[in-house]
């Protein structure tokens, strides 16, 4: 099987047939606007007429992203299965169906077979999957952002034991520390590094991708980021690094390695910081009050006070009553976050998910945030 690296997560297997196509993201901001590409991806440089299936490893908007999946469809006109891990909620298959895809849900810890003598298999951590395709007498693992428990790299091992390509998300991604915590930044970086390692040690597969990082933060709250984020250079030499639609290799790639390095250097150094928007306070408790209508809970937290980037006041929500209010009370906040972004994680089912991703925000009450992501997170049914 050939296989080519397109963009960030976003990699295709190509047969004499048919092409398979990971994680498409082609161009735009996800995360509440605040990660941006690297460099963007014109749909027209690909040749999608033997594009037959599209996996999506999860639903973050780096791998499931709607824009791209509708640029596909609008150019190409055959038969596309989208194939994504099974779930109890099916309003992402119903969402897929009606954009014109066939959708297949594929079930957890078990090898499924594929047209054209592919197999597939998903290992889902959380929110996360691990992907393995095989084909022939070659297997692809794509760990992805997958944190892969031993126990399961264990069972992956044990059914593939012999792993051609090793894909794995090579640097930061979500709320590590505060932007003044330098010392935590740094030891968060150090660790990804070390953690890309140990799995590689473990699968010891023929060539290892670092990938699904082709990207940088690029917005005023979270732009510290940029500081932290691993660089090429600072991977094992023996890893295999790629630049954009480059046919992936089993053997003799250290020189063009070296080559993408400096691609990366000069692509990573035309990055451009966005200024957030800002949500007045009365469309700010409207999005609150829908939240607390629509939804009945229970095992709530009392209450949670925050302070802004963009608002001089702070706001208290009280769980308990729904009840939310504007004050100027700074000592109680449990948070500093953007009118947008809390705007953003009340008004959308994945809010609490993207409001930890995004890292626009700085904590000051540690166990009360994450309180309330967790609540927030708990309402949305996958």
């Amino acid at each position: 099987m050939n296989i080519t690296f397109v963009n960030h997560a976003c990699y295709t297997i190509e047969t004499d047939d048919q092409l398979i196509m990971f994680d498409p993201w082609f161009s735009g901001k996800v995360f509440n606007n605040s990660w941006a590409l690297i460099k963007d991806t014109d749909i027209n440089d690909l040749d999608l007429e033997k594009l037959k299936i599209i996996c999506i490893t999860h639903e973050h908007p780096d791998h499931l992203h709607w824009p791209t999946l509708k640029s596909i469809r609008k150019a190409t006109s055959q038969k596309i299965v989208v194939i994504i891990p099974q779930r109890k909620n099916k309003n992402v298959k119903s969402m897929i169906e009606k954009l014109g895809f066939a959708v297949l849900e594929i079930p957890p810890n078990r090898e499924m077979p594929l047209f054209g003598g592919f197999s597939v298999a998903n290992f889902p951590t959380g929110h996360d999957s691990a992907y393995v395709i095989k084909h022939k007498n070659r297997v692809l693992l794509n760990q992805n952002d997958c944190k892969l428990s031993h126990q399961q790299c264990n069972i992956i091992k044990n059914l593939y034991p012999n792993i051609d390509y090793y894909l794995m998300q090579f640097s930061l991604a979500g709320f590590y520390a505060n932007k003044q915590d330098r010392e935590s930044l740094l030891k968060a970086k150090t660790s990804h590094i070390e953690m890309i390692e140990k799995y590689r040690h473990f699968f010891n597969p023929t060539t290892t991708i670092p990938f699904a990082s082709f990207v940088y933060f690029c917005r005023k709250e979270n732009s510290f980021l940029n500081d932290y984020i691993v660089n090429l250079h600072e991977l094992d030499p023996n890893y295999q690094l790629v630049s954009y639609m480059d046919k992936i290799l089993l053997q003799n790639f250290r020189d063009r390695s070296l080559i993408n390095i400096d691609k990366w250097n000069k692509n990573i150094s035309n990055i451009v910081i966005d200024k957030t928007p800002i949500v007045e306070k009365y469309d700010l408790l409207n999005s609150i009050t829908a939240f607390f209508k629509s939804n009945n809970f229970v095992n709530c937290p009392n209450s949670a006070t925050f302070s802004f980037y963009d608002i001089n006041d702070t706001l208290t929500i009280d769980y308990k009553n729904k009840n939310a209010f504007f004050d100027k009370n700074t000592k109680k906040s449990i948070a500093k976050v953007t009118s947008y972004d809390l705007n953003c994680f009340f008004k959308f089912p994945w809010g609490a998910d993207t409001m930890n991703i995004t890292s626009c925000f700085e904590v000051y009450k540690p166990s009360e945030w994450k309180q309330n992501l967790i609540f927030k997170d708990s309402i949305y049914k996958r």
